[in-house]
């Protein structure tokens, strides 16, 4: 219909043509568009248009996108009339316009992309060389000037500030206030920001564009938070940037006579830009720039902001460092809550991932749970109940992780715990039985305490048996449980059960593989629920032992 064509060019690097065969084509995110952008970061569901009106040129048109719509590198603020070869970008796309050349003849090229109308000078200094701890400080103590730098001894006070104040940013956020506050010391500095760089996302997190008032960027025209689509040769800046990992200084090459109202309008005149990088790891972009004046920063004002990038770029590291440091430290203790302390340290140690699957192993299981409880729970009211399994779990827990055991889980009045598991020792049967005496002993004087509140006793049987088990993850991918599995988890179960108030019972098993075992009381053999086969069973005189 209209002989013209986009040249779409994507994220990805690839191509594609898309014929502008009617006379309304709608661009954005959502399935309903004409011309669909998958891309939800930056293209809004309904994002722009183009439009042919009385056989003129296409017109384009922002339908108040979130992200805004660029020409040449402009923001369109109207209905702007397309020309050939003109660039629409929109999020992470870039729009190339292919008309009839009759019909719409190129922009000149004063009117192309505007960053081919700024120089751009690329840092001669390596970042790396200015992260050294005590370098500018005590250049700054000696009263000399950086060597190959130029910088003055005015500029050493500055640096040294810089130093100081870094150092005492412990968090990301602080690093950029103070990074940013520093930046308004260099004269020209109109606006800046820090644009910290997500590793896991593969891009940079909002931030906020900071005005030499101190306030926050805001208000008709100017976006409250800064996102690199909406500065004027954004593009050219963060990739020129990131490829060469050098900061660069950017700045109109005209005399300001011949500046046109639309690169006043679009923003900068001049600019510093530098990556922030700590050994080789990219960590973000320091940036600052002149709304005003071409020449607005001198090249010593230059070379003060690398040095002051380079000096964030190495608290930055420290400050992301820390925080990792600390996030783990906080998973670490959350996992100790809900899993065996054992675990919780295994994957604290290696990388964190969690998998489904079980190894078989001998292990000793241990089942303590209190006798007579539900008669007991018909006597209290529900937050009694309560108060009663809280110091029953407390007490009996505590005994487990002293005796090096593993606290499998809390089965409404029961206790169960491993010894054996994530690592099996010789002596896990030796703690096992430990721990069982040690639990009835803490019962004692649990009850005791209990007794002289007026309140009632809570009597406790446990049982033990060992054997091989399966041991690991089991469950599914979004709820599992560590966890033993197998017929010795079933007969050390089934031998609790049998056990009475203030006894502790334990299989041939555990019986042999005890240094004391002969001084266990033989039960003789026991059905157990569930069981065809009988089982020897021993009374441990815990008291004596």
């Amino acid at each position: 219909m209209t002989g013209c064509s986009l040249l779409i060019c994507r994220p990805d690097g690839s191509t594609d043509a898309f014929e502008l065969d009617k006379p309304v084509i709608r661009i954005g995110r959502r399935d309903d568009n004409d011309l669909v952008l998958d891309d939800k970061h930056g293209v809004s569901r309904m994002h722009a248009q183009i439009t042919f009106e009385g056989g003129g040129p296409p017109v384009l048109e922002d339908l108040k996108s979130a992200n805004g719509t660029l020409l040449n590198g402009l923001k369109v603020m109207a209905k702007v009339p397309l020309r050939n070869g003109d660039t629409v970008q929109i999020g992470a796309f870039k729009l190339i316009l292919s008309t009839p050349q009759a019909a719409t003849p190129e922009r000149p090229k004063s009117q192309l992309d505007t960053s081919e109308m700024f120089a751009i000078e690329a840092g001669a200094v390596e970042l790396n060389q200015l992260q050294e701890p005590q370098r500018l400080v005590d250049l700054a103590s000696a009263g000399q000037a950086v060597p190959d730098s130029g910088v003055d001894l005015n500029a050493l006070e500055l640096l040294h500030e810089v130093s100081v104040r870094l150092a005492r940013s412990v968090t990301p956020a602080d690093v950029s206030e103070t990074a940013i506050s520093l930046l308004f010391q260099i004269e020209g500095v109109q606006r800046a920001t820090l644009m910290p760089w997500n590793d896991e996302d593969q891009a940079f997190q909002e931030a906020s564009l900071v005005a030499r008032s101190g306030k926050r960027m805001g208000g008709s025209g100017t976006p409250g938070s800064f996102d690199p689509r909406n500065l004027v040769l954004s593009k050219t800046i963060l990739r020129k940037v990131r490829e060469e990992n050098r900061p660069l200084h950017i700045r109109d090459a005209r005399s300001m006579a011949s500046v046109s109202m639309s690169i006043v309008r679009a923003g900068i005149q001049a600019a510093l830009c530098s990556p922030l990088t700590f050994q080789g790891r990219f960590l973000g972009v320091l940036y600052a720039d002149n709304l005003i004046a071409p020449d607005a920063f001198s090249p010593a004002d230059f070379r003060t902001f690398t040095s002051i990038a380079a000096q964030t770029g190495l608290a930055m590291a420290n400050a992301v460092a820390l925080e990792t440091l600390l996030k783990r430290e906080v998973e670490h203790a959350a996992l100790r809550l809900y899993m065996p302390h054992q675990v919780a340290d295994q994957i604290a140690a290696g990388d964190g991932d969690i998998k489904l699957g079980g190894v078989l192993q001998p292990v000793t299981v241990l089942f303590a749970d209190i006798r007579g409880f539900t008669q007991l729970s018909e006597q209290m009211d529900a937050q009694e109940v309560v108060l009663v399994l809280n110091e029953f779990f407390t007490a009996m827990t505590e005994v487990v992780l002293d005796a090096g055991g593993t606290l499998d889980k809390y089965i409404g009045d029961c206790v169960m715990a491993l010894f054996g598991a994530p690592v099996p020792a010789p002596d896990d049967i030796e703690r096992g039985v430990r721990a069982a005496i040690d639990m009835q002993q803490k019962a004692a004087l649990m009850n005791r305490d209990r007794r002289a509140r007026g309140l009632r006793e809570v009597k406790i049987g446990v049982g033990l048996h060992a054997g091989p088990a399966v041991v690991g993850n089991i469950g599914s991918a979004q709820r599992m449980q560590y966890t033993a599995i197998g017929d010795t988890v079933n007969v050390a179960s089934r031998v609790a059960a049998v056990a009475a108030p203030d006894q502790v019972l334990v299989s041939e098993d555990v019986r042999a593989g005890t240094v004391k075992g002969d001084s266990f009381q033989p039960l003789g053999e026991v059905k157990l629920k569930g069981r065809e086969q009988k089982v020897n069973i021993y009374s441990v005189p815990w008291p004596m032992v």
